[in-house]
């Protein structure tokens, strides 16, 4: 049997996990009690009493030909009794990158909701738990896993988690007692040249639930095309990120992600395999599922997006040190980068750019179809600010014939890149028209200066105009999805991060959430009103959540959510219609009317 069950001790709090060491399959139940509210309030957990037997277990996983998997954290080898010293070296070196994470079923990369149960950093003598992980997943090939997973819950009213790559700051992969569907396996992908539609017809791809930003990013090159897809290489692209709008490098020539989809491949909650279209019987479904969220309206197989001709990139980097400058003076020219992006942007150009207290660094900047010196002309308004101000700086520009080879050069080294993904995060939308204010834009650097002045968190900031070219404003039209309209209205968009720290007590870093939470966000709001936050790359516990990340969607996301998910069995943080859950003391998600 493919599966291979482990010692569960079920605790009122917590779940342990032990691989074990008999050939037979053994579950310990411990403190059985039934769920406070009833069976239909309370989604069930380990040590409930409707909790499945192991012969249940045993029988659906012969439904889903041997395909479930149970959970073993990836960081058990650093725990008694399996304490490992090499393999743990391993997991701790890799542990804040996406390869320790992704590739794991039942694993998820955001440190607050991993509580702790199971990572290299405690003491070794400590054993594992599973806590928020999962304890079963399903290694989803096709519908039917899909299908008869959904039955399962329904029958034994557990907790449904969906997981591409895990790649989630807000928690939505996680669940303690949830059965997850993993869909990182699905990389099957076909180029369609003359793709027909009502409203586009020109190449198109046809790619995988499973297919990662890297993977996806090498398959257009493949075909001389561009594809819309995320800076981070590791990405899954037809999960949350499209379903959530997804910026990209190319959004300034051809909109988001969510503007390039031309269909869904998915199973609905009620068990339905369907193709959602912009028109047809799933028009609404299609809509919602564009922009307004994953994890939520169903289980993706696959997706369709437009893609576009290869040719030429521009590319820059561009780095501005504090060393040698006053406090006052560096923060100047972060002002003069700001009141510069609405100008940069209206080339088409896409730039990310990290902002600390002591550097300002353009670490990718992103031009289609123009030469190096065509992006340094771009960039030469800024660049002449610097000249004329003495402040130092160095930069670098680069010219390359094909896209894949730009994003090699500027977010590799593929397939994983660089970027750290264990942390706190934090978003805010700014508009162009606040950056053509003087007035505001100072009032914006000087919320961000005091945000960044102890050295908790630093800025990633993506500027972009998503109407900037005709290819770009020819991607969207109103309506047409549920990416909310304030990305239309922004040049800038603010990735609050605060590294995850290992070496400090965890308690530290629930005090930096709160920060992050209570003064934070709030000031950068208040600098840069109505305009919300990117819903993947925002702050779980944004107490408005539903006007952050949906804002004048939210009405229709939430009667469309009733109408293809009326039991509501999906459910992920801050998803739409996940106000109607909340957590027990225990952990069981419970019903709210």
């Amino acid at each position: 049997m493919a599966i291979l069950f482990f010692l569960i001790f079920a605790s009122a709090t917590l779940v342990s996990c032990y691989p074990s060491t008999q050939p037979s399959h053994h579950l310990i139940r411990a403190n059985l009690t039934d769920a406070p509210y009833g069976s239909n309030s309370c989604r069930c957990i380990p040590g409930d009493r409707c909790w499945p037997s192991l012969d249940d277990w045993a029988s659906f996983n012969k439904t889903v030909k041997g395909r479930l998997i149970s959970t073993v954290p990836v960081a058990h080898v650093c725990h008694a009794p399996q304490y490992d010293e090499a393999a743990c070296s391993t997991i701790k070196a890799t542990w804040t990158s996406p390869e320790a994470h992704i590739f794991a079923p039942g694993d998820f990369v955001a440190p607050y909701f991993q509580n702790q149960t199971c990572d290299p950093y405690t003491p070794t003598d400590k054993p594992c738990t599973l806590g928020n992980y999962p304890p079963y997943s399903v290694k989803v090939t096709g519908a039917e896993d899909i299908i008869s997973s959904l039955k399962f819950v329904r029958k034994h009213n557990i907790r449904l988690v969906i997981k591409n790559t895990g790649q989630d700051f807000l928690g939505k992969s996680s669940g303690l007692g949830a059965l997850e569907l993993w869909t990182a396996n699905m990389k099957s992908y076909s180029f369609i040249p003359k793709y027909k539609g009502n409203q586009y017809d020109g190449p198109a791809m046809k790619l995988g639930a499973g297919l990662i930003n890297s993977e996806a990013a090498l398959i257009a090159h493949k075909y001389n095309v561009r594809l819309v897809g995320g800076s981070s290489p590791s990405v899954g692209v037809a999960g949350g990120f499209t379903t959530g709008g997804g910026h990209s490098p190319l959004s300034g020539h051809y909109g988001l992600a969510a503007d390039n989809v031309l269909e869904w491949e998915v199973v609905t909650p009620n068990g339905q395999h369907v193709v959602a279209k912009p028109q047809g019987e799933y028009a609404d479904l299609y809509w919602a599922m564009t922009g307004g969220g994953g994890s939520t309206w169903g289980i993706v197989l696959s997706l369709t997006a437009k893609v576009h001709p290869d040719g030429v990139i521009g590319g820059a980097q561009l780095t501005v040190p504090s060393q040698g400058l006053t406090a006052d003076a560096y923060w100047d020219a972060v002002a003069a980068y700001h009141r510069f992006v609405p100008t940069f942007a209206s080339f088409g150009t896409v730039a990310t750019t990290l902002l600390t207290n002591d550097t300002l660094t353009m670490f990718a900047a992103t031009s289609p179809d123009v030469t190096a010196a065509q992006i340094k002309d771009q960039l030469s308004t800024f660049v002449g600010y610097l000249h004329e101000h003495k402040i130092p700086y160095t930069a670098n520009y680069t010219e390359f014939d094909n896209y894949y080879d730009h994003l090699m050069h500027y977010l590799g080294p593929y397939p994983f890149g660089t970027f750290a993904i264990t942390q706190l995060t934090g978003g805010q939308l700014i508009s162009r028209a606040l950056l053509q204010s003087e007035t505001a834009t100072e009032n914006l650097v000087n919320t961000a200066r005091s945000a960044l002045r102890d050295g908790h968190f630093y800025i990633a900031m993506e500027s972009f105009d998503l109407g900037a070219t005709a290819t770009a404003r020819e991607a969207h039209h109103d309506g047409q999805n549920s990416v909310k309209s304030a990305w239309r209205e922004s040049a800038l968009y603010y990735i609050v991060i605060g590294g995850w720290d290992w070496t400090i007590p965890r308690d530290d870093m629930v005090a930096r959430q709160r920060e992050l939470s209570d003064v934070v966000m709030p000031a950068l709001k208040a600098a840069a009103p109505g305009m919300g936050s990117y819903l993947n790359e925002g702050n779980f516990a944004d107490p408005d959540w539903q006007e952050s990340f949906y804002a004048e969607n939210y009405p229709r996301l939430s009667r469309i959510k009733k109408h293809v998910d009326p039991d509501s069995l999906l459910y992920a943080r801050t998803a739409v219609g996940s106000e109607h859950w909340r957590e027990d003391s225990q952990g069981r998600l419970c019903f709210v009317r």
